[in-house]
């Protein structure tokens, strides 16, 4: 076994791009790093799968339980690192890969906490996540890195002919728990469920861009970065397996075939195999030359090329008034995080 330089957090690790990433980690990063990845079911067969991927890792992995879809599950789990950090069981967190998201295919549902599940899963979880793992990072050198998607950007080109809504912010609590039946949008549930993605990917986009300003404001966080990856369409995802049975089955097919071939001619364009998310996922974590950097901030990449993210999630008014909601919404008090006094300005 090597010394660790720090740990490595992949939440959502069992399947697609988690489970990829956890493999190139296991190849080529984990004799610097010590890995930790977070699954929902501890028990799954995906995360059998993931645990004999991580056999070859030559520092200690550790494979922990983690519901997103829980707020007092997301504390514990925080609770967790932050205790095993300080008793010096595991390094501090050189980077954290916030991987795990959903998008529902039916009707709206609500968590046990009573927030829709694709605005807490794929947003308030990972708010809370990280303002309690802020104590817990690398004294020196620290990235948080989320994945996002072009859908966040109506304006983008893959976007164009989605029915995503040119601005769509709206207040905080409507964001959380909206009010408005479904059926009078008029679209499909599949259409439902991507909006409801695109706009989360929105808020949290907005998020990493309002954090890295306070952390940059705060002495002892001024060494984190945060950045954005953008991984492309994955087809083996946990998402795309959970859409119709049409898109799923013979283009997943065809598309295994054809994706390869496609990423040679454009390693950055519409699909990409989840080998190639994983690199520009590490290269986010680790890489400190090129365009990433020493010590990247907000910086969003469309894979392994940077990118300027859509106007409406660089309104920094828009930004705070987020920030401040969702600080009740995950009933964050300046003790829980590292923030202190920057956590409410």
């Amino acid at each position: 076994m090597e010394k660790s330089q720090g740990s490595l957090i992949i939440t959502g690790a069992a399947g697609g791009i988690g489970r990829a990433t956890a493999e190139l980690y296991a190849d080529e990063y984990s004799a610097q790093y010590t890995g930790v990845f977070t699954v929902r079911n501890i028990d799954n067969p995906s995360t059998q799968k993931l645990r004999h991927t991580l056999l070859e890792a030559h520092n200690p992995t550790n494979i922990l339980p983690l519901e997103l879809t829980d707020l007092s599950n997301v504390r514990s789990f925080a609770d967790q690192i932050n205790t095993r950090v300080s008793a010096g069981s595991i390094p501090p967190i050189t980077a954290l890969v916030l991987n795990a998201g959903y998008m529902s295919k039916g009707s709206q549902r609500l968590t046990p906490d009573g927030y829709e599940t694709t605005f807490q899963v794929n947003y308030l979880s990972n708010f809370l996540l990280v303002l309690l793992l802020l104590r817990s990072m690398h004294p020196r050198h620290a990235r948080i890195v989320y994945i996002t998607s072009w859908t966040h950007d109506p304006a983008d080109a893959h976007s164009r002919a989605l029915p995503l809504q040119r601005k769509m912010w709206r207040p905080v609590p409507d964001l959380a728990a909206p009010s408005h039946p479904d059926k009078k949008l008029g679209m499909s549930k599949t259409l439902l469920g991507l909006r409801r993605y695109a706009e989360s990917k929105l808020w949290a986009m907005m998020f990493m861009q309002n954090l890295q300003r306070r952390v940059d404001d705060e002495p002892t966080l001024r060494h984190i970065g945060t950045l954005m990856v953008d991984p492309g369409g994955v087809f083996s995802t946990q998402i795309m397996r959970e859409q119709t049975w049409m898109w799923r089955r013979p283009l997943r097919a065809i598309l295994k075939t054809v994706t390869p071939c496609m990423e040679l001619i454009a390693p950055n364009g519409a699909l990409r195999t989840a080998r190639k998310a994983a690199r520009d996922i590490l290269s986010a974590c680790f890489d400190d030359d090129g365009v990433i950097g020493r010590y990247p901030k907000g910086l969003y990449l469309n894979g392994s090329v940077a990118k300027v993210s859509s106007e409406e999630s660089r309104d920094r008014i828009k930004q705070d008034d987020l920030w401040e909601g969702s600080l009740k919404l995950a009933g964050l008090i300046e003790e829980d995080t590292m923030l202190g006094h920057k956590m409410t300005i």
